[in-house]
């Protein structure tokens, strides 16, 4: 099961964490992202962390994060996100679940980036 992480702590520590974006292309592109967040849809989640360092690059466009840094998920309101973030843990992953998601980064002022997912259909 995953840690929670609220508004505050993140925007505070954005920098300190690979911000994974669980929404699908399309959601990301439509409403804009958190800086610095990647792409990488809820339902590829288990599948691309069974990919080299390399595929996984070539595909979502970062690097794979490696289970010594703290991801943290999110999604539109949060039920993704903690899909996600349980299917990361349960790979040995170090997670946080941001349980407002884009909807209460965007309602509480959060900088929103547009929105360029770099995932590939390959």
């Amino acid at each position: 099961m995953s840690d929670v992480i609220e508004f505050d702590e993140l925007s505070a520590n954005l920098k300190n964490y690979v911000v994974v974006d669980v929404r699908n292309p399309d959601e990301v592109e439509r409403h804009g992202q958190i800086p610095g967040s990647h792409c990488l849809p809820a339902r590829e989640v288990e599948e691309a962390l069974d990919l080299d360092d390399q595929s996984f690059k070539d595909k979502y466009g970062f690097p794979k994060p490696s289970p010594d840094q703290t991801l943290v998920t999110h999604c539109m309101k949060g039920g993704r996100a903690r899909r996600a973030g349980d299917a990361l843990a349960a790979k040995g992953y170090c997670v946080k679940v941001y349980a407002g998601s884009f909807e209460d980064w965007s309602a509480k002022g959060g900088k929103i980036d547009p929105g360029k997912p770099s995932v590939s259909e390959n």
